[in-house]
């Protein structure tokens, strides 16, 4: 009864006019901020974050949290049309969304992303609504030996994904790792900077992220007259786009699996939505029957790219209030609205905020309504991006990538990083290893790096028992350890079918 009452008192709060509103137009913007390469959900958060200074706790929250929860949706539609993520947790989105694109079936492939993300961001809330104080304690029991190995796990798991060398897939992921850990460590060391302050704040993720995928694809792009061969080259079909709403019926146990991955990956602090969509896709490819579909454009691959990174973002919310600790960059910003509105998260929230939780929640499950109307029609619109001559789209897209470079820092440092990178992805595309694992790997360096040390303040010369000690680190170091040997047994026995070139 009380959880019916608690949500009645949340329906009542999310059904006004002005919530409505602000859930349109923070989906609205969410989808902007997603379709354009190099802007990210915490940058477009955390730019957003003073718009709400006038508003009510509830509000403010609501209009974030549609612009966090909608920047997922428009990333996948460039992820898919111009092999271009988005955002990083897009990326395993490219992997079976644009070969779908080059086989004419774009519209399919986005219909299926859309249908996947309403699905999988509605169960992650859905399962908040109804266990957001019980659910919520499993985080707790994560210390640095877990997430350090679910940093490293993070990389790993990309060995499992493509069609490429695993070996050459845990070499780009382990250059990610390194690039990823220049910078100031935690202890006040200045570590490979060369005395550059930009290297200082580490190496940023956006210009890595647009070199590797964006410029290099570009600079593939540059020999083609379209994106796609004129003879495959899809049209825009609203229809299309609809029929492949049935793809998560056809795919429940995908869609299940994918949602029930994506939620626990985001109840642990700062794991990310990346993470949840690799871990998803890598899961899927493994229980497939058919696995070397993978990369090529399997279907089933999106639907677990995109359940699994938005069922993330109900995990991140609810660690986030509940125990007070984000869950992502973006639901760091969530937690300093929180407290610029003079509210503390932590699991005193839930029962004395009772209205602004359940409705902040119901505002989540409503706004997917939105959120799939509006990607409907920012699909269809940007469909016709595949019937322009690439002589016109390249200077378009790269003209895009240094402006979402520069914006970052306002640095020309940034946008020389992502040339840099973008060189550097071309080459790496042309010999087989993985930009996608390089990404992974600038993205999780800082929180394996952190774990790390922390394990040597608080152990000392001990810290490498702490694997073997606490039994979640000990089980997650077995997975770890069992899935990179399968994986490597797999390719000793079937060297033949990993000699293509993954992208």
């Amino acid at each position: 009864m009380d959880l019916l009452n608690n949500i009645q008192a949340g329906l009542s709060q999310a059904l006004g006019l002005q919530p409505i509103f602000l859930m349109v137009a923070g989906t609205v913007l969410g989808m902007i901020v997603g379709a354009t390469p190099g802007l990210s959900s915490g940058m477009a958060v955390a730019v957003l974050l003073p718009v709400t200074f006038g508003m009510s706790p509830l509000n403010g929250l609501i209009f974030l949290t549609s612009v966090y929860v909608a920047v997922t949706y428009g990333g996948s539609v460039t992820a898919i049309l111009l092999n271009t993520p988005g955002a990083p947790e897009n990326a395993a989105t490219c992997l079976d969304g644009y070969p779908l694109t080059q086989q004419g079936r774009s519209a399919e492939a986005m219909g299926t992303a859309i249908s996947s993300s309403a699905v999988g961001g509605i169960l992650s809330y859905v399962i908040m609504l109804v266990g957001i104080g019980a659910v919520a304690s499993i985080a707790l029991k994560f210390g640095p030996s877990e997430i350090f190995l679910i940093a490293i796990a993070g990389v790993a798991i990309l060995g499992a994904v493509g069609n490429g060398s695993p070996l050459k897939i845990l070499a780009s992921g382990t250059f990610g790792l390194l690039v990823g850990t220049i910078g100031i460590v935690p202890t006040g060391e200045w570590r490979a900077t060369f005395g550059d302050p930009f290297l200082a704040e580490g190496v940023q993720v956006v210009p890595v992220l647009i070199g590797v995928f964006v410029v290099s694809e570009l600079m593939q792009m540059a020999g083609r007259d379209y994106i796609v061969d004129a003879q495959v080259k899809g049209q825009q079909s609203l229809t299309n786009i609809l029929r492949a709403f049935t793809a998560p019926v056809r795919h429940l146990a995908t869609v299940l699996r994918s949602s029930a991955v994506g939620m626990g990956i985001g109840l642990i602090p700062a794991a990310g939505a990346t993470l949840a969509a690799f871990a998803s896709y890598s899961l899927t490819r493994r229980l497939s029957k058919d696995p070397d579909s993978f990369g090529k454009g399997n279907v089933s691959g999106i639907v677990a790219a995109e359940s699994g990174n938005n069922a993330c973002s109900g995990g991140a919310l609810m660690t986030t209030l509940v125990l007070g600790v984000p869950g992502s960059v973006a639901t760091a910003v969530l937690l300093g609205a929180l407290t610029m509105h003079g509210l503390q998260a932590g699991p005193q929230l839930v029962y004395q905020q009772i209205p602004l939780v359940y409705g902040l929640i119901m505002a989540a499950i409503i706004s997917q309504i939105f959120m799939v109307t509006i990607a409907i029609g920012v699909g269809y619109g940007l469909s016709g991006a595949l019937s322009v001559p690439t002589r016109i789209l390249i200077p378009l897209l790269m003209l895009f990538s240094l402006l979402g470079a520069f914006a970052l820092r306002n640095a020309v440092f940034d946008v020389n990083l992502m040339l840099l990178f973008g060189a550097f992805g071309y080459v790496m595309k042309s010999h087989g290893y993985s930009p996608a694992a390089v990404v992974m790997g600038v993205i999780l360096a800082s929180i394996a790096d952190n774990e790390m040390i922390r394990m040597f303040q608080l152990f000392g010369g001990d810290w490498y028992l702490e694997f073997f000690m606490r039994p979640i680190s000990l089980g997650i170091l077995v997975l770890l350890v069992g899935g990179l040997t399968h994986r490597l047994w797999y390719r000793r026995g079937q060297p033949s079918r990993f000699d293509m070139v993954d992208e």
